[in-house]
């Protein structure tokens, strides 16, 4: 259905990170909700994930979150102690990126689930859509991937993951704050954060919405240290899964891509990096601070293209 309220710019329609309300002409506030089940054994570290990949969608179209409201749902028996380490970890993501929580809701459920509902401010004339990418574009990703399949091993074995376990932990804590502040300063054309539909299911979205086309250099794909050797294609998430089965549909060539480089690129994402579309005579600069800020994989992984006639290959793999 057509919204008609004319203060709404931003809305589900061209799903984007987070919907916009403008107040004044300069003056917009950010919209966006998330919560999900615990995806590490400490609650304290789960509290800290679950906020910054909450705030994530804020900082993927240039706001700054400014408060929030705890949502969860514990079951009844859980021990208080472990609520107040996942409520307290989350309450340090927060005090660092600068966001007051100011109240929240709380349900009995068997499976525990956390997360908040954030409210971010933003001037309306400088919104980031992830649809507006442009051609001639270079594509940076800030974070490496590999956070859901570390997280679906550890679920069997963590013996075997390695440095990935504590690089993976360390990504997905990490604010995108600094990331969101770098790029405010470039003519970045699109941004959006990488989560539940996995980087190739985010580019896909981001490319088809811009109608434009794109290369992904694979080899160009940041990914945590040793994922390459640990990933078990017979024992994905059925976020991967279900990613893969969408995509295949999407992607003609996809079908070839080695199915562990697929799995990769297909794998949901916790509190991911941002994927943000600029013009090249930026990208080397934008590397290069994001790089300083601290996000040591931030990369350049491909180019948006014109759409051309009668051409199906909206994503043309590049080995």
């Amino acid at each position: 259905m057509e919204n008609k309220n004319p203060n709404i710019l931003v809305d589900a329609s061209t799903r984007d990170d987070a919907a916009i309300y403008k107040i004044t002409n300069d003056t917009c506030i950010a919209l966006t909700v998330d919560f999900f089940p615990p995806n590490v054994d400490d609650p304290y570290t789960y509290g800290q994930i679950s906020a910054a990949n909450s705030m994530s969608d804020i900082y993927a179209m240039g706001g700054d979150p400014i408060i929030g409201l705890n949502i969860a749902a514990f079951p009844k028996i859980f021990p208080i102690e472990v609520i107040n380490n996942i409520l307290l970890g989350a309450k340090e993501k927060c005090d660092e990126a600068g966001l007051s929580i100011i109240g929240g809701h709380t349900i009995y459920d068997n499976e525990p689930k956390y997360g908040l509902a954030v409210i971010g401010k933003i001037n309306c004339n400088e919104i980031i859509k992830n649809n507006t990418a442009k051609s001639g574009d270079l594509l940076i990703l800030t974070k490496a991937l590999g956070t859901g399949i570390i997280t679906q091993l550890t679920k069997k074995d963590s013996s075997n993951i390695g440095s990935a376990l504590n690089e993976s932990i360390n990504s997905m804590t990490m604010l995108n704050k600094k990331a969101s502040e770098i790029i405010k300063n470039f003519p970045v054309n699109a941004c959006v954060d990488i989560t539940g539909f996995g980087l190739l299911g985010h580019l896909y979205n981001m490319i088809s919405q811009s109608n434009k086309h794109c290369e992904l250099n694979i080899n160009d794909i940041p990914i945590f240290e040793g994922l390459d050797s640990i990933v078990d294609i017979n024992n994905l998430s059925t976020g991967s899964i279900e990613n893969i089965k969408y995509l295949d549909k999407k992607l003609i060539d996809l079908k070839t891509i080695d199915s562990k480089i697929k799995s990769i690129i297909c794998d949901p994402q916790t509190s991911g990096g941002l994927l943000l579309s600029t013009p090249p005579k930026f990208a080397k600069e934008i590397i290069a601070k994001l790089n300083k800020s601290g996000h040591k994989k931030a990369s350049i992984i491909g180019s948006v293209r014109k759409k051309k006639e009668f051409e199906n290959k909206i994503i043309n793999f590049i080995n």
